[in-house]
């Protein structure tokens, strides 16, 4: 071996092993013993993964036998400094504890010359998850002018032991005692996510992946990005909340850059994900944030990542889903003197995705634990840095939203009240304004997540509030409102003689004219009232984002007393599809008022976009190892070319898969084909997508049952 080089230039030779020194010359990981124990033989990984609170074995043979005068301990250690102050030192002594003792350290099951057999206990709750070095700390009694001490060096055995979190363990506080639930919540790879509106409730595939090297190598970089990057590693709350963070890339250069601005040059469109493996693993090897994501991919990553590190993990989405910025609870539209719409910082996203991370919550009162709501979507700063949650849906529910964290923010996502206001007097801070109307029952509608076992949707509005009207929703509103700001003094509001009764689709098919009407009527049994209608379209985004205005009509006539008036328009498809490639959605809003009054009533409404499916088709047998033919087809919707690709994706395949289709004419059927290995025995799913500039939205699955070859 060539001497080597200081850092101050100066040449020195190699160092040379002492003799006698006692080193590790191999470890036996015993995987095939260990990981079935701790539910961890889906990782593919080299390394050893084990649950915390569960003690696993190892064999390790020393380049010789301990002598009678040399003692032992054992130690984790990580980083270049290991130090217990900041977490990086796990002291490991030598124990025999009882059955069911939360305690760290090793037992020596057994000695055979130069060979131990060792049983490694970790605690449930106070044990660091990462990746750890198991080292040997080896003592032996040293005289020095007549007072005796005890020298030690260190023997390093194995640096590849990866511990997380344990839900099948009573001290872990992520514990969960639902078998059912942790096969799903935990174990569970492929998952949906939901999308559309709250009357058209649409879903797509996803691949979580957290049992893929590479996601594990995302996650253990995640653990070395964390501030401090050990001293909190045993508190889920705390990885939690900094995953939050991380997964996002705001402010520390985490896995995801978020767009909403509809230029997405220089990355991916969020829509073409079908999973979190494409993304960790470009994370993992570019090492930096990938474009782009929205907020379904960042709850897609999060919860890959946390379901890596042993914390059950579900996504969710919450239709109608207010994003309140002046933290009043009140999601607030405003009207000039002359009707017309203004500027508004709040908004209400068709849909919205996060998470819930099931944990116990010692640092809230009594009974708050279960599940928590975490949200890596960057909308507000929390403490400066942007993040949200956990916060305890038991406290959201019961409107408890002083308590940790960011519940406020959550509260008014999934129940705050709609209203418009209309301003009556010009001015700073004397503004008065009007209420237009008012609802209580239009936010956080149908709130999904993928049923347990399933692919079916399970709605867990009831997880989060109270049914709407119910005298417990209303308690729990006004507690809430203790903890916030009102920003408007509320007026009473005029008594209502127009009747609204809009008939428009909740969907219609990309590239179809959409026609709807507007039924008006005059609850005034007397008088004739001179009606003025107004109905404005915009393409928007899923967060309230307008993308272009595309219909603007205006109508006027007078309705007798009781009578009403029907007004029918049509939205030609040449009109949207000049500014959406499907990803998008309408919103139509209606102003209606009697003409030279200040009786004006609002209504909005969203129609969703529907796409074609990928029908996917399985030629012959899947056996593990041996390829298969897959065969894809859809049809094209538009009137003009597309062109793009498919991406195949799932727990089912080695890597992802890309098939160019190259150009799809106008209407027509789009086939290709092309072959798969199969990678893991049992019943996986393939998901696959279509990639374009012309259309998105597009994807399609098919279910596989891999057998043994």
């Amino acid at each position: 071996m060539p001497a080597t080089r200081s850092r101050r230039g100066n040449r020195r030779k190699p160092k040379k092993e002492k003799e006698n020194e006692l080193t590790t010359r191999s470890v036996d990981l015993l995987k095939s013993e260990n990981c079935p124990l701790h539910f961890t033989d889906e990782y593919e990984t080299t390394k050893l993964v084990v649950r915390r609170g569960f003690k696993f074995k190892l064999l390790v043979t020393l380049s010789r036998a301990l002598t009678s005068d040399e003692s032992v301990g054992f130690e984790f250690r990580s980083g270049g400094r290991p130090s217990k102050r900041y977490g990086s030192l796990i002291a490991l002594p030598l124990v025999d504890p009882k059955i069911n003792d939360d305690v760290e350290g090793v037992r020596i099951i057994a000695s055979n010359e130069n060979i131990l057999s060792l049983e490694v206990f970790t605690s449930g709750k106070t044990t660091r998850v990462g990746q750890w070095m198991l080292t040997m700390r080896i003592s032996e009694p040293s005289s020095s002018r007549g007072r005796r001490r005890k020298k030690s060096t260190l023997c390093a055995i194995t640096d590849k032991i990866i511990i997380i979190f344990n839900p099948w363990c009573k001290s872990d506080p992520v514990y969960m005692s639902n078998d059912t639930w942790r096969n799903e919540y935990v174990l569970n790879e492929e998952g949906l996510q939901y999308y559309g509106t709250s009357r058209n409730i649409g879903n797509m595939d996803w691949y979580f992946g957290q049992f893929e090297e590479v996601v594990m190598n995302a996650v253990l970089k995640l653990l070395q990005m964390m501030k401090p990057k050990h001293k909190c590693r045993n508190d889920p709350v705390e990885i939690s909340r900094c995953m939050s963070a991380l997964v996002n890339s705001q402010d520390d250069d985490g896995v995801l850059v978020g767009n909403w601005s509809n230029d997405f040059s220089g990355g991916a469109t969020p829509g073409s994900w079908n999973g979190s493996v494409a993304i960790l693993r470009k994370f993992v090897e570019s090492g930096r944030p990938v474009k782009y994501g929205q907020c379904w991919v960042f709850s897609g990553v999060l919860t890959t990542v946390m379901r890596c590190l042993g914390v059950p993990t579900r996504s969710l989405t919450n239709f109608d889903s207010a994003h309140d910025t002046d933290g009043n609870l009140t999601i607030d539209y405003h009207y000039d003197e002359k009707f017309k719409p203004m500027d508004n910082d709040d908004s209400v996203w068709n849909f919205h995705v996060w998470n819930d991370v099931w944990m116990a919550r010692e640092g809230l009162p009594e009974g708050y634990g279960g599940w928590q709501a975490l949200d890596a979507t960057p909308q507000e700063s929390s403490a400066g840095i942007m993040r949200c949650g956990p916060a305890s849906l038991q406290a959201l529910k019961q409107g408890k939203v002083d308590l940790d964290f960011d519940a406020k923010f959550i509260y008014a996502e999934v129940n705050a009240s709609k209203k418009s206001w209309l301003k009556l007097l010009e001015g700073g801070e004397g503004d008065e304004w009007r209420a237009l109307s008012s609802e209580t029952d239009v936010i956080g509608r149908n709130i999904s997540t993928k049923s347990v076992g399933s692919f079916d949707r399970h709605d867990i509005t009831n997880d989060y509030k109270y049914e709407e009207g119910s005298n417990e929703e209303r308690l729990s509103f006004q507690l809430a409102r203790k903890f916030v700001k009102t920003t408007h003094t509320e007026q009473p509001e005029f008594k209502k003689e127009l009747g609204i009764d809009p008939k428009i689709a909740s969907t219609v098919v990309f590239g179809q004219d959409l026609s709807f009407s507007i039924k008006i009527t005059n609850l005034n049994k007397s008088e004739t009232k001179r009606v003025h209608l107004s109905c404005v379209g915009k393409t928007m985004q899923y967060n309230g984002s307008v993308v272009g205005k595309v219909f603007d009509e205006d109508r006027e006539e007078t309705i007798r007393g009781s009578k009403d008036q029907e007004f029918k328009f049509t939205l030609p498809a040449a009109a949207y599809l000049s500014t959406t490639t499907g990803g998008h959605s309408l919103k139509l809003s209606v102003l209606c008022g009697v003409v030279g009054t200040n009786e004006v009533y609002s209504r909005t409404l969203v129609v969703d976009f529907v796409k074609p499916v990928i029908k996917v088709n399985v030629v012959g047998a899947t056996k593990l190892q041996k390829t298969f033919k897959v065969q894809l087809s859809f049809s094209n919707p538009l009137s003009t070319a597309v062109s793009g690709h498919f991406m195949i994706e799932g727990a089912g395949i080695r890597n992802m898969i890309t098939v160019p289709t190259g150009t799809i004419e106008a209407k027509a059927l789009c086939s290709k084909e092309t072959e798969i290995m199969a990678k893991k025995l049992g019943k996986r799913r393939l998901i696959v997508g279509f990639v374009s500039d012309q259309l998105t939205g597009v994807q399609g699955n098919v279910d596989l049952n891999i057998t043994s070859a």
